[in-house]
């Protein structure tokens, strides 16, 4: 659980060939998100899925370790003229929100990277109401992502959230590489 996306690279997460391998209408679909929603999209990245909730939810926090990450998180949003969206930076032990000021994080690509998951998920649940959603690699091959060995399996996920008090609400095989588990905090 130590492989770091280079932010050098950030345009590859917004390339088109990740539509096909992770979709964002199957993403919406799935998550539902809802009009008085607020969402934090923690790891959000350059904004893959914090634009699209930002284009149906009252207000999505982006929330990353990575200034650089967050200021072309924020550029987006400001192109787009979505005015819902905040940046913030978190580290693995805090997250900048007050408790239970959010409806439902998303966790997205990023557990595997995770050096401190039980320190970081006490703080998802603090901050989180309703749904915590987890979209990660499985260890299989794939055409991008990290390292297969770095990747952590469904199975052990569950087994790691179920042992801090989540429980399992979904378990939806909507991607052909990722899983995408939704939990009760």
């Amino acid at each position: 659980m130590a492989f770091k996306f280079p932010e050098e690279n950030w345009h590859i997460l917004l390339s088109p060939e990740r539509e096909s391998w992770q979709s964002i209408q199957n993403f919406l679909r799935t998550a539902e998100p809802k009009e008085e929603e607020v969402w934090a999209d923690i790891g959000c990245g350059p904004g893959y899925f914090t634009l699209p909730l930002a284009r149906r939810v009252r207000r999505v926090y982006a929330i990353d370790s990575s200034d650089f990450m967050l200021s072309v998180c924020f550029e987006r949003a400001k192109e787009e003229r979505l005015g819902n969206v905040e940046v913030l930076q978190c580290t693995e032990e805090s997250i900048p929100l007050e408790n239970k000021s959010v409806d439902v994080s998303l966790l997205a690509n990023l557990f595997h990277e995770l050096l401190k998951p039980d320190k970081f998920m006490e703080e998802v649940r603090r901050i989180t109401r309703s749904k915590v959603i987890l979209i990660d690699w499985h260890p299989v091959p794939s055409p991008a992502g990290p390292p297969i060995q770095d990747r952590v399996p469904k199975e052990s996920l569950i087994e790691f959230m179920e042992s801090r008090n989540f429980k399992l609400l979904e378990d939806n095989p909507i991607y052909p590489y990722h899983y995408f588990l939704v939990f009760k905090p």
